[in-house]
């Protein structure tokens, strides 16, 4: 039976079916690889931010955003206050809605034409870097606060996405000459998180009901729930990446989320709640898991987070990077689920009653 799987996820691979992004703009590059190293460790295991610096024409590419084109830049890494790296990548602004919105939208950062070495990065071609959209202290709250719901998922699964605070300087060498020093983060290639975990990204058109791990989309449901995010859907993949072990053939369909920033918890003033919920603010919670047949299987969800809860508000409170305003502001937001969550009967009852069939 091993065979026969391994069989066919080579198939899979093979007929390309596994989800990878089209890039065919990597083909138009003039510029020559470049040999420089990053003996760093690993990029995504420490809370510490990593300095960058990032020096191209900000003026042409905000002007140009919309379009999603590819642009030269230079990317400067920090490792120490005598040692940096400099690397000639690429970089597109990313995001359907935050390419209209954002003055500086999230872009990608693209090394296919400079490679980064001796680290996990290596063959990695894209890196998604959150950026801070506007330059008020609003919006530098927004990415800390998404970043900040990132670690917070860590805490239930390694299956998860990891992210990297950037503390990031922007030369702009275009006509107006305007600089700016603001905060990001990185998040982990969604193909580095496949080869940490020993597994495969599959997409949501292959994946059957039956095929999914119900015990991991429960958790994701209501971790959903927890930060108030409506902005995902189980079978459409939106806002999931779905993984499957290459060495556990037992093992189902491992859902991931991503994407919190029109979550209660980050609280965008942009955010609203999506077209299939009832919710009418964002700061309000609907529960978008699927219907199970007994309460016990919500109840596995649930007492594992009553479990994890001294170390949810632990991520929260060692964030220092927030203000301490702002780290008790979204400490009293998960609370508000906690005392809910802890009764448990009316809990259940909530869950059964706001959950989705199998078609959603």
């Amino acid at each position: 039976m091993k065979i026969i799987y391994f069989v066919f996820f080579s198939f899979l691979l093979s007929v390309g079916l596994l989800a990878q992004e089209n890039d065919s703009a990597d083909q138009n590059s003039l510029l020559e690889p470049i040999t420089e190293t990053v003996d760093q460790g690993s990029v995504f295991d420490t809370d510490e931010p990593l300095i960058v610096t990032l020096k191209y024409d900000i003026s042409s590419f905000v002007k140009h955003k919309s379009k999603g084109e590819y642009i030269d830049a230079e990317l400067f890494l920090h490792l120490s206050d005598s040692d940096s790296i400099v690397k000639n990548i690429r970089l597109k602004a990313r995001g359907n809605f935050r390419r209209g919105h954002c003055f500086f939208p999230p872009i990608y950062l693209n090394f296919k034409t400079d490679p980064i070495e001796n680290t996990e990065l290596k063959g990695m071609r894209k890196i998604k870097m959150v950026t801070h959209c506007e330059s008020t202290k609003a919006y530098e709250n927004y990415i800390l606060r998404e970043y900040l719901a990132y670690k917070l998922y860590n805490v239930f699964s390694e299956k998860s996405f990891k992210v990297r605070l950037v503390d990031i300087n922007y030369i702009d060498t275009g006509k107006r000459g305007r600089n700016y020093h603001k905060y990001g983060f990185l998040i982990e290639p969604v193909e580095l998180l496949a080869k940490r975990t020993g597994s495969i990204e599959v997409k949501p058109t292959v994946i059957k009901p039956e095929e999914m791990d119900d015990a991991t989309m429960d958790v994701v449901a209501l971790f959903e729930y927890m930060i108030a995010n409506t902005d995902w859907r189980a079978k459409a993949g939106h806002n999931l990446k779905y993984l499957k072990s290459l060495t556990n053939f037992n093992e189902k369909v491992i859902p991931v989320p991503y994407d919190f920033d029109y979550s209660g918890f980050v609280d965008t003033h942009y955010a609203e709640p999506q077209e299939w919920v009832s919710i009418k603010s964002v700061s309000d919670r609907e529960y978008l898991g699927y219907c199970r047949n007994s309460d016990e299987e919500y109840l596995d969800a649930i007492e594992l987070f009553n479990q994890k809860e001294a170390e949810i508000k632990s991520v929260i409170a060692n964030f220092t990077y927030l203000s301490e305003r702002e780290r008790n502001s979204r400490e009293k937001f998960v609370d508000e689920f906690f005392i809910q969550n802890k009764r448990t009967k009316g809990m259940v009852s909530l869950l059964k009653n706001q959950c989705r069939s199998n078609e959603f």
